[in-house]
């Protein structure tokens, strides 16, 4: 099975995380329900359940984009948490058909491994067949979702089993069963549905900032613009196929033009902060909204980009992530994402 790296699952999670917002703001500074890209969260409004479909759908058609696309996002997420704990499995379990642990390890069975509810799974099925159409997406979710219930059954099952040497590891066997049969479909198709997520929320976050700028709420776009970019910055070096444990590969040509970029954003969200009127105009009255953490990604970037050329791999063996490494700029930016988050969003 192919390695599913932290990187990976940081980026993806990372990819849907910022919420923009399409439409005008409602009187608070915040958007108003026409923002189309989630927190990663459940949407506010439920799936409309089949009897009222058959009858009349409650929801006008851009609800119903907002809904679906919220679920999907959920399920992307979910998606991460499986991946995640799979490759944790196969670095217990040896990757073959019959059960088998791997030698000196020195970890657990069940190491790290956790469950997810599979109601999600049903809620996107039925989304799937309603409007919007999303294509091939969702078809993807049709032939996801039973090969991915039932890994995610089989994560719950260890994740709350105690007694996985009992028996001579029969109930562990079972578990494997399935997650072995199932683990090359959820892991191919996870990918690909991931990607059509990232790409369709990429799209929709660009047209959103193109209206915030057009809108002249320029403290707002240049906060998703350098939020974006810092994802563009992390989303070109998993390209690269480059962790902290060989970031000395890191082709740094492809990293600085978007630093670049970034340090004019955040020196024009600053100037745009710094007017009275401008934050008048967007119902604003914390002239410091971001507390400098726009700053922190970018000495973040800087320190990972000396890190590079030092030739040296940084120290992981500690916890949390070190000065300079890629985990630093992914943890930095997850905390920017929070506060816009916190600052624009509902």
């Amino acid at each position: 099975m192919k390695q599913y790296t932290k990187l990976t699952a940081v980026l993806l999670a990372l990819a849907l995380a910022l919420t923009g917002c399409a439409g005008g703001t409602d009187g608070s500074g915040k958007p108003s329900d026409s923002s189309s890209e989630p927190l990663a969260e459940p949407p506010a409004a439920s799936v409309p359940d089949q009897s009222q479909e058959e009858e009349e759908n409650p929801f006008t058609p851009e609800e119903m984009d907002m809904i679906k696309f919220n679920y999907y996002v959920e399920l992307n997420n979910d998606l991460v948490d499986i991946l995640d704990s799979m490759e944790y499995y196969f670095q217990v379990v040896d990757y073959q058909e019959e059960f088998s642990l791997l030698p000196d390890t020195g970890l657990t069975y069940g190491y790290r491994v956790y469950g997810k509810n599979t109601d999600i799974i049903e809620d996107c099925l039925y989304l799937a067949d309603m409007e919007p159409s999303y294509g091939e997406m969702d078809q993807m979710v049709k032939d996801l979702a039973g090969p991915l219930e039932a890994v995610m059954d089989a994560c719950s099952s260890i994740s709350g089993s105690y007694d996985y040497a009992d028996n001579q590891y029969q109930k562990a066997k079972e578990y494997h069963a399935a997650l072995y049969a199932n683990a090359e479909t959820v892991q191919s198709l996870g990918y690909d549905f991931m990607d059509a997520v990232a790409a369709m929320g990429a799209e929709r976050r660009a047209e959103e900032e193109e209206q915030m700028k057009a809108d002249g709420r320029l403290i707002i776009y240049n906060a998703s613009r350098a939020i974006s970019i810092g994802k563009d910055i992390l989303n070109t070096i998993y390209s690269q196929g480059v962790g902290d444990e060989n970031i000395n590969d890191m082709d740094l040509s492809e990293i600085r033009p978007l630093y670049d970029e970034l340090v004019q954003v955040v020196a024009d969200f600053d100037a745009a902060a710094a007017d009275s009127d401008q934050m008048i105009q967007e119902s604003l009255s914390n002239s410091r909204p971001f507390d400098g953490l726009l700053d922190s990604l970018i000495q973040a970037l800087d320190w990972m980009m000396k890190q590079v050329e030092s030739g040296k791999v940084p120290d992981m063996s500690h916890s949390g992530a070190p000065l300079g490494s890629i985990a630093h700029v992914s943890e930095t930016l997850s905390k920017c994402i929070e506060r816009y988050n916190s600052v624009f969003v509902d």
